[in-house]
């Protein structure tokens, strides 16, 4: 063998692997939490988010709705390709996150008082909640209540849907909650600044904290099955968890 070829033989064995690895799917775990070696998901179907600014997310049965912070639009998405398949303006600006409630959208934003609930067909406004005080980043339609993430005082607050009056709260495991999904038994948190996002069981309670598949972890949805994750790279993950 010539040097040459002996030269380029370690070149091609790092191609090797790197193209070996990039046509499997992408495990991911938390080098941080002890069993990270067993808590592992994998990311499924990929595409790029619509806008400019992903935030928030949420699921209606049918279509994924991605916030953008940019243009105060809620995008209603294919969860198949991610194709625009209808659009909202939001009635606040910068929106930040929405959840579906089984016929409308709530719609929140860091720089509003005021949490909306606006029909998911033309976004009219339906209701509007006086929160007072709070920056709100996220929210999630879950157990017949509206839950919102409040940056200021760094919680998750259960709210009454009809009076905008706070039942309870928990809080936020990270610095600045991002999404807010729940699953039908755990809540799901991220947080951009440290790449994580946070499993809690119902009462707010920490289980696991996982690794996020983009460089900054922002709206999350759940469709029954898989958790979606917008990241601000303008992509969406959808995520295969392990039982």
């Amino acid at each position: 063998m010539t040097s040459l070829a002996r030269s380029a033989c370690p070149w091609l064995a790092a191609i090797s692997l790197l193209v070996g690895a990039a046509c499997q799917d992408r495990l991911f775990d938390n080098p941080l939490d002890p069993q990270a070696g067993e808590v592992i998901f994998e990311v499924g179907t990929t595409f790029f988010s619509p806008a400019a600014a992903p935030r928030g997310m949420t699921w209606d049965g049918t279509v994924l709705w991605n916030a953008d912070a940019s243009t105060g639009t809620l995008f209603g998405l294919s969860p198949i390709n991610g194709t625009v398949v209808r659009t909202i303006k939001a009635p606040l600006s910068p929106v930040n996150d929405a959840a579906y409630d089984g016929a409308d959208l709530w719609v929140c934003g860091e720089a509003d008082v005021f949490v909306y609930k606006v029909n998911i067909l033309n976004g009219a406004i339906q209701k509007r909640l006086n929160m007072q005080r709070g920056s709100f980043t996220a929210c999630e339609f879950a157990l017949g209540v509206l839950w919102l993430a409040d940056a200021q005082a760094n919680k998750i607050l259960q709210v009454d849907p009809e009076t905008g009056e706070v039942r309870g709260s928990f809080a936020n495991p990270g610095t600045r909650a991002g999404g807010l999904a729940f699953d039908g038994a755990r809540f799901w948190v991220t947080d951009a600044p440290t790449l994580s996002i946070y499993q809690l069981d119902a009462a707010g309670q920490l289980l696991r904290r996982y690794l996020s598949p983009g460089p900054s972890p922002q709206g999350l949805a759940f469709d029954g099955r898989f958790l979606w994750n917008a990241d601000g790279n303008q992509r969406i993950y959808q995520l295969r968890f392990q039982p």
